[in-house]
C-alpha cells in the first residue's frame, strides 16, 4: 500500500480520536497523541535533512528549542496570537539552520556532526544564563495560549481537545509540504547529493545550496514542532536546546525508517510509548530506549517501516 493511502487510513481514526475523550478513555490518551504527533514532525524534519540530503545532524534540538522560546516569548511580549507565535518560532528556526549551515555546510560526516552538536550547546548556554530573558535554568511559562478561528469555529488551545487538532492538521500540512520537496527536482537532486557530492557537482547541482536549503526547511520543520511544543506544554526550559534531544530525535527518526517521512510517526510513537511506559518505573528511560536504537540498527538498519514494506533498499 503506499504512503498516501496509509496516511489518508491513518487520518479518520486520528482525526474522531478527541470525540471518544470521556465515553472511551481520559484525556491522558489524548494528550499522549498529542505529544507522538509533535515528535513525529520533530523527527519527519530531521528525515529531510539525514534521511534525504545525508546531513548528519546531532543539533537539531537547537532547533527546536528555538521555536519554541520564540514562539512563549511572543506569546508573552508581543501578542496572543497563534499564527504571529507560528512566524517567529519557525522564522527563528530557519534563520539557525541559515546560520549553522553557512559555517558548517561545506563540512561532512562527524565534522557537520559536531558542528550541529556545537550550535545547539552554544544555544542552551545562552538560554541558561541570559535569566531576564529566557528565565534561565528554571524555564519560561508561555503567557496566555491563544485562540484560533471565529464564531463557531473557534479554537481554544488550552482545550486539549483543540489543541490536538491544530497539533494533527499542522503535521499533516508539514508532512505534505516535505513531501512534496523531497518528490521535485531539488528533493531527488538531494538524494542524488546524499549518495555522491562529487557526481552531482559533476552534472552540474550547486552542492552547496542544495544542502543549505535542505537544513534550513529542516530547521524550519523543526520550529514548528517547538511552536507546538511551547503551546501545548505552556511552558519552555533550556532542556529543549539540550544534546539528549538531538540524540533522541535521531534514534526515533532512524527506528521508523530514514528516507520515508512517515517512518518518522512510527518510531514516534515507539518512542513516546516507551518513554511513557518506563519513566514510571525509572528515571533512565533512555537507556532502554538507546538499547532498542542498537538492536533496530543490528537487525533491520533500514527502519521498522521498511522491514513492514520488505524493502531494504534507501527511498529514491
Amino acid at each position: 500500500m503506499s504512503a498516501r493511502r496509509w496516511l489518508l487510513l491513518a487520518l479518520v481514526p486520528l482525526a474522531v480520536a478527541p470525540l471518544g475523550v470521556g465515553r472511551l478513555y481520559s484525556a491522558y490518551y489524548l494528550n499522549l497523541l498529542t505529544w507522538i504527533l509533535i515528535f513525529g514532525l520533530f523527527a519527519a524534519a530531521l528525515d529531510l535533512a539525514l534521511g534525504y540530503g545525508g546531513l548528519v545532524s546531532f543539533g537539531h534540538a537547537g532547533f527546536f528549542g528555538l521555536g519554541a522560546y520564540a514562539a512563549a516569548l511572543s506569546l508573552r511580549h508581543l501578542a496572543a496570537s497563534f499564527w504571529l507565535a507560528a512566524l517567529m518560532g519557525v522564522v527563528a528556526a530557519g534563520a539557525l539552520a541559515a546560520l549553522v549551515g553557512w559555517f558548517a555546510i561545506r563540512t561532512r560526516g562527524v565534522y557537520l556532526a559536531m558542528l550541529t552538536f556545537a550550535f545547539a550547546q552554544l544555544f542552551y548556554e545562552v538560554a541558561v544564563k541570559w535569566v531576564n530573558v529566557t528565565g534561565g535554568s528554571d524555564g519560561l511559562p508561555g503567557g496566555v495560549r491563544p485562540h484560533l478561528g471565529a464564531g463557531a469555529l473557534v479554537l481554544d488551545l488550552a482545550d486539549k481537545r483543540h489543541m490536538y487538532w491544530l497539533a494533527l492538521a499542522l503535521v499533516v500540512a508539514g508532512y505534505l509540504v516535505a513531501r512534496r520537496v523531497v518528490a521535485s527536482p531539488f528533493g531527488r537532486a538531494l538524494v542524488g547529493i546524499r549518495e555522491s557530492e562529487e557526481r552531482a557537482a559533476a552534472i552540474g547541482i550547486d552542492v552547496n545550496r542544495h544542502k543549505r536549503v535542505a537544513l534550513v526547511l529542516s530547521g524550519g520543520l523543526s520550529g514548528l514542532a517547538g511552536v507546538l511544543f511551547a503551546i501545548h506544554q505552556n511552558f519552555v526550559s533550556p532542556e529543549l536546546l539540550y544534546f539528549a534531544l538531538s540524540g533522541e530525535v535521531v534514534i526515533i527518526a532512524v527506528l521508523g525508517g530514514l528516507g520515508t517521512l512517515y517512518g518518522a510517526l512510527v518510531g514516534a510513537i515507539i518512542a513516546v510509548g516507551i518513554k511513557e511506559i518506563l519513566s514510571t518505573w525509572t528515571d533512565n528511560w533512555l537507556v532502554f530506549l538507546g538499547a532498542l536504537y542498537v538492536v533496530c540498527v543490528m537487525c533491520f538498519p533500514q527502519g521498522l517501516v521498511r522491514l513492514a514494506e520488505g524493502r531494504g533498499a534507501p527511498s529514491r
